[in-house]
């Protein structure tokens, strides 16, 4: 677990305090946000930012691998940053950064704003114009399309139509959850089950899975191939953090069917890879529902010889308690989508 993850359960006051002091812009509550205004004119979003994600890389390093700029720009801002507060924020060691007394302080402190900036965006221009959305690893065409489609045309509670585009990006599973609670993607792409709490689900796609070979394979010819051939096989399988839960329990799926699968990690969003994987290696086998490869020229799709096959389960989601979940939720019973709460 990360520093973040220690602390991402505290909240900053939220909305309801304001809303009970009331809209009045000449109130005892405005005039305190302008004294702490004036107090931290100097400082800048992009620095918390920063921060946030030093907390959650636990190294310089891989944030600024993340952030995309160089490692001694970030390291000389965090330093800015610390001498603007007067106090260190981090220790550093050959392992990697951890939070002091004080770093912990200020985390606890900051890590509601840029959400509470973002609700307040929201607030003010209801309809965004662009909702960022993580996808997670062979995620069908038609899927991606398709959710396009239903979440672009929705309407809010008002029945207003939201008129929002995707941008979608591809987002490894495992790091979805804390980018929705930071406000970094509106929605999520992921395959069920996910170890996520606080996130609801709507499910897009639930089906079947079978045995994908390439057309040269040796077990190509069967019409079913059986348990005793297939654990001579080696199982072309996600990698690490790529699709937890899902990773785990197809796998103990397969093992309590006969089949205890010796796994073959390739990275997943990269189709050219699988297939490539699939027709270089002679005992090497995957895992895909029938419709996600009837097309491709190169595979054979053959069922598991068993009438209760895993299967892939392809979920959006989104924080719970958000704008985004209430939409979630709508477009799901209109679109027979079955909702999950947390």
């Amino acid at each position: 677990m990360s520093v973040l993850d220690e602390w991402t359960g505290r909240h900053a006051p939220g909305r309801a305090d304001l809303d009970r002091q009331g809209p009045d812009p000449t109130g005892d509550a405005v005039h305190r946000a302008m004294s702490d205004a004036r107090d931290v004119d100097d400082f800048d979003m992009r620095h918390l930012r920063y921060f946030l994600t030093v907390v959650r890389a636990g190294t310089v390093s891989a944030a600024a691998q993340e952030l995309r700029i160089s490692q001694p720009s970030l390291s000389q801002q965090i330093r800015r940053l610390e001498q603007r507060i007067g106090a260190a924020l981090f220790i550093r060691s050959s392992r990697g950064v951890e939070l002091t007394s004080g770093g912990r302080a200020f985390l606890r402190e900051i890590q509601g704003i840029p959400g509470q900036l973002r609700s307040a965006i929201a607030a003010a221009a209801p309809a965004p114009r662009v909702w960022p959305v993580g996808v997670c690893g062979a995620v069908p065409a038609d899927v991606l399309i398709d959710v396009q489609n239903v979440l672009s045309a929705s309407r809010t509670d008002s029945d207003a139509a939201v008129d929002a585009r995707l941008r979608m990006r591809s987002v490894d599973t495992a790091d979805q959850g804390e980018l929705l609670r930071h406000g970094e993607i509106a929605f999520g792409i992921v395959r069920l089950p996910i170890p996520m709490p606080h996130v609801v689900r709507a499910v897009v796609r639930d089906e079947p899975l079978g045995v994908v070979l390439a057309r040269e394979h040796p077990l190509a010819a069967r019409t079913e191939p059986t348990w005793s051939e297939l654990t001579r096989q080696r199982l072309l399988w996600y990698e690490e953090g790529c699709a937890p839960g899902f990773a785990e329990t197809v796998p103990a799926h397969l093992a309590r069917l006969g089949w205890n699968a010796v796994l073959h990690p390739v990275n997943q969003d990269q189709h050219a890879l699988f297939v490539h994987a699939l027709q270089t290696t002679s005992d090497l086998v995957a895992l895909r529902p029938h419709r996600a490869v009837e097309r491709e020229p190169h595979l054979v799709w053959r069922p598991l010889p068993t009438l209760r096959p895993p299967r892939e389960r392809l979920a959006v989601i989104a924080l719970a308690g958000s704008r985004t979940a209430r939409i979630l939720q709508d477009v799901s019973a209109k679109r027979g989508w079955t909702f999950l709460a947390e």
